[in-house]
């Protein structure tokens, strides 16, 4: 079985998976599977994903790709989570992609005699892109969890955490990966920083749009407890007082 598993969620992505598969046909780390959860694409996306086959094989790597409709990314993530069978799990967006020493920098930490390997996630620096030009670099670690979201496309997992604690929660429409950091640290599993950058993030995903972000971030805020039910309502009425004075403005 490989040792990791990297999981990249598709859909209409032929215009950004290479960035995503061409770092990892770079890795200096090799002994992986790549799977790939497509939500049927209506674009060349399987075409394309399936004209990198030959490359991985001859780098060693086994890929597999399911296409079916799903409910959304974190439900296509919670699919390829079932499938993995690396010992370690990391999620690559289509648009976002890794350094080419991130698997071998991620699996030298994972196997630190330091490390519980049974109950820890490892994350390191994220490279934020805007434009196509670096817009910030982010390096927020366990310490800011009461305070920020963390980098997720930097994190890996390990998969007893999945079996353990579960995947992505599908109520959760925007910060679901917060959400499940956030649940595992209140279930005591440690987090483990490398501090290199690992991946780069593309904006414009998923979680871009501010009211839908904050308003995920604050309940995940409230739920585990780092601010109270009276801030937690405060912050609800400026959320939807900031809602009304911008329907207003593109109103006019």
């Amino acid at each position: 079985m490989p040792k990791v598993s990297v999981i990249t969620p598709t859909y209409n992505s032929e215009d950004t998976l290479h960035g995503t598969v061409d770092a990892l046909l770079r890795q200096t780390f090799s002994d992986f599977e790549y799977i790939i959860i497509d939500g049927v694409s209506k674009d060349k996306t399987l075409d394309k994903i399936r004209s990198y086959i030959p490359a991985f094989e001859e780098k060693g790597v086994t890929v597999r790709i399911v296409s079916e409709p799903d409910k959304g990314v974190y439900d296509a993530m919670n699919k390829g989570i079932s499938l993995a069978e690396g010992e370690l799990i990391g999620i690559n967006n289509s648009d976002d992609w890794y350094e080419d020493n991130a698997l071998e920098v991620m699996w030298k930490k994972f196997t630190d005699a330091k490390v519980d390997r049974d109950n820890a996630m490892i994350y390191g620096i994220e490279r934020v892109w805007k434009d196509d030009k670096i817009f910030n670099v982010q390096r927020r670690g366990a310490s800011f969890i009461s305070e920020s979201v963390l980098p997720h496309s930097t994190f890996f997992v390990s998969k007893s955490v999945y079996e353990k604690y579960g995947a992505f929660d599908l109520s959760v429409r925007v910060l679901a990966d917060y959400d499940f950091i956030c649940r595992c640290v209140s279930q005591g599993v440690t987090l483990e920083e490398v501090d290199v950058v690992i991946s780069n993030f593309r904006l414009g995903g998923i979680s871009s749009s501010y009211f839908d972000f904050y308003e995920d971030y604050y309940k995940i805020q409230h739920k585990y407890g780092f601010i109270t039910d009276k801030k937690y309502k405060e912050y609800k009425c400026i959320l939807g007082f900031k809602k009304i004075i911008n329907k207003v403005i593109k109103k006019w």
